[in-house]
């Protein structure tokens, strides 16, 4: 990388050129989202972690202790991040194992996968494995995961099943576990689910079949059990089948969901008490899918309304209760979510795909990150729900291919203490958000990128609307939003993602002018450490990102909250992974905020020491939140303000860039320069 400076320092009018001045540039503005929408094809739900199929890629998030989330380690993430398992077509859950059929029809296996056959105790022996296994069964159409066994569909309509077989849950008559997929007395099979202790199946004659343990009249049969080959359940007709712990419920043929067995919590949505044996027909009407949890149980309707009963401690009913109900409880969404196409219910969760988003609903327990939420709050529960848009993904551009001018700031609106307290004005000891705005409003940049904590003190909903809406809603129809770490004190962000939606990713790209811009979260899902690791989905996606931008021969600049190396009080050296990626990946440029001051650097190094042919680093923090003080001149330093608000404007063209920070005091241009790069 080639960086070539030219600098000037002036006091007049702001240094955006206007984009007719810049040869082959037209005017372009468009509203920001997202480029492309990926597509989420499957869901699957398990005990604490959750995975999808996004674009032909399994991302999952949740614990990991097993190696269930397939990432090739042990880590777990509160994020959906990519596994290695690729084209793929449906994914399944349960427990600590989580299994894939791919376009070829195969099927491959990780987390807690039967290795091997004891001989002494007559049980398998299990291997934890964080990266997929394939299973000997070719020609597979879907898979069913449970606790203990794995059962499997192929094109042909039979059934295979693997695992503990205690109970007879295998159905091949017999109670001997198996490490190899074993045929199920069954064929003609369209729909198959399994449950801890059970298995049950729709033929394509809508007949149902179930096997396994009987416990709590679980196989809707008479007699106790267990079963150990597929037996017929009479007086129901279906066309799906979902299981539960010790419960079953179907789509009926007659467009109703039947359930029957345990009714501890009202699973079966009739007033909870004792089992039973024959169905129930519930209050849902037109099912089109259909999931079971282990004591709750979801479904959507033709009319695209998604309903759930049963237990509902941990929030899975989200209803905002804590309070069990037999009686299906409507799941209501975010405006910016709307209807949901598929759902999986899982232990004591449950996660929706949204009808035309591209992103995806969360409810229930999340302690342990299976919600992908970043975090969900002091109790680990989301009552109500919570939205969740993909990571990785590619904005809408700004500008040209040719030109595009572009404003960075953080640390912008205050709150209303704050704003009492310092009052509203152009100064660095007032609250700035509004003369920031005004500012901005003149320049009439392509694009806007809010470089983290833009709202004090918690960025919590009500405060977003209070005041950043206020201020610098305005500028929304513009802004790329940041991640930084006041957003995180709402657990999970919960109040940005609300308000910016689809421009709420945790780390997108955009391009602009010719190049490539990254976005990336420094406080990593509120993972501080962990989630900034070297090895983190994040860290490495920004690798590859910027290797793109080299294949592409595009510059590239990285937007960030945290600086590395600061003049400030707020350095912050839990990023340093994300800064030695940037620097060793080419970066051309990197701006930041966190320190509520302007301030702008030589070219630095990984350690971030000055170096010729580095990369040019600034810190653009005084959108609005009252200035931090600035110390002595840390190595490197070349310009250093906090005296009054301002933004930092910059005019992209393929090969180089021009920057100004500009003073919301009376537009007057503090610092500038030029610069070149060799992509």
């Amino acid at each position: 990388m080639k960086i070539f400076i030219a600098l000037s320092l002036f006091f007049g009018s702001g240094i955006l050129l206007p984009q007719s001045a810049v040869l082959g540039a037209t005017e372009t503005l468009s509203t920001p989202g997202m480029a492309v929408v990926p597509v989420i094809s499957s869901v699957s739900a398990g005990a604490e972690h959750t995975c999808m199929v996004r674009d032909a890629t399994v991302w999952c998030t949740g614990s990991n202790s097993r190696g269930q989330l397939g990432t090739g380690s042990l880590t777990k993430t509160i994020a959906f991040s990519p596994s290695t398992m690729t084209n793929a077509l449906m994914v399944d859950v349960a427990g600590t194992t989580s299994c894939a059929v791919r376009s070829d029809a195969t099927l491959w296996c990780w987390g807690t996968v039967a290795t091997s056959f004891d001989v002494v105790t007559a049980r398998i022996v299990t291997t934890d494995s964080p990266v997929p296994v394939q299973i000997p069964l070719r020609n597979v159409r879907t898979v069913a995961v449970g606790m203990s066994h794995t059962c499997a569909t192929q094109n042909d309509d039979t059934v295979w099943c693997w695992g503990s077989n205690t109970w007879g849950q295998l159905g091949n008559n017999s109670n001997l576990d198996s490490v190899l997929p074993v045929q199920a007395s069954i064929d003609r099979v369209q729909s198959l689910d399994v449950g801890p202790e059970h298995t049950c199946a729709v033929r394509r004659t809508n007949s149902v079949w179930c096997w396994g343990s009987n416990g709590y009249h679980r196989l809707g049969l008479r007699k106790k059990g267990p079963f150990l080959i597929p037996t017929y359940v009479p007086k129901v007709r279906a066309t799906s089948v979902a299981t539960g712990d010790a419960f079953t419920c179907v789509i009926a043929t007659n467009a109703r969901v039947q359930c029957w067995g345990r009714n501890q919590f009202g699973q079966l949505a009739r007033t909870a008490g004792s089992s039973r044996i024959a169905p129930h027909t519930t209050s849902i009407k037109k099912p089109v899918a259909l999931t079971a949890g282990s004591e709750f149980a979801c479904a959507i309707t033709a009319a695209t309304t998604t309903w759930c009963w049963g237990r509902n401690r941990y929030g899975q009913l989200s209803n905002g209760s804590s309070i069990a109900s037999s009686l299906p409880q409507k799941i209501l969404t975010s405006t910016n979510i709307g209807s949901m196409t598929a759902v999986a219910a899982g232990a004591s969760h449950a996660c929706a795909i949204a009808n035309t988003s591209g992103a995806m609903w969360c409810w229930g327990l999340g302690g342990q990150g299976q919600l992908g939420d970043g975090g969900s709050g002091p109790n680990g529960t989301r009552s109500i729900g919570t939205e969740i848009w993909p990571n990785g993904v590619r904005m809408k551009s700004i500008g040209t291919d040719q030109s595009a001018r572009i404003v960075a700031a953080g640390d912008i609106a205050c709150d209303t203490n704050r704003r009492t307290t310092s009052n509203t004005g152009p100064s660095g000891t007032q609250c700035g958000d509004f003369t920031t705005s005004s500012l901005i409003s003149t320049l009439k940049p392509d694009g806007i990128f809010a470089l983290g904590d833009l709202q004090y003190e918690s960025a919590s909903s009500q405060e977003l609307m209070t005041n950043f809406d206020v201020s610098w809603g305005p500028l929304r129809s513009t802004t790329y939003p940041v991640r930084g770490n006041h957003e995180y004190l709402t657990s999970g962000a919960a109040g940005y993602v609300d308000y910016f939606s689809d421009m709420s990713p945790s780390y997108w790209t955009v391009d602009a002018g010719g190049w490539r811009i990254i976005a990336v979260d420094s406080w990593c899902q509120g993972q501080i450490y962990a989630g900034c690791s070297a090895t983190s989905a994040q860290t490495q996606w920004l690798k590859s990102e910027l290797q793109r931008a080299r294949d592409e021969s595009k510059c590239a600049a990285v937007m960030m909250h945290h600086p590395f190396v600061s003049s400030g009080s707020y350095a912050t050296s839990s990023v340093k992974n994300l800064w030695e990626a940037a620097v060793t990946g080419g970066a051309d440029l990197m701006v930041a905020a966190h320190d509520h001051i302007y301030e702008r650097f030589l070219p630095l190094d990984a350690s971030g020491a000055p170096v010729v042919g580095g990369m040019p680093f600034f810190i653009s923090g005084l959108g609005g939140a009252p200035a931090t003080p600035i110390g002595d001149a840390v190595p490197g330093s070349a310009f250093r303000y906090n005296s009054n608000h301002g933004a930092l404007s910059f005019t992209l063209t393929p090969r180089a860039f021009s920057w100004g920070f500009v003073s919301s005091l009376d537009g007057s241009t503090l610092d500038a320069g030029t610069a070149s790069c060799a992509a």
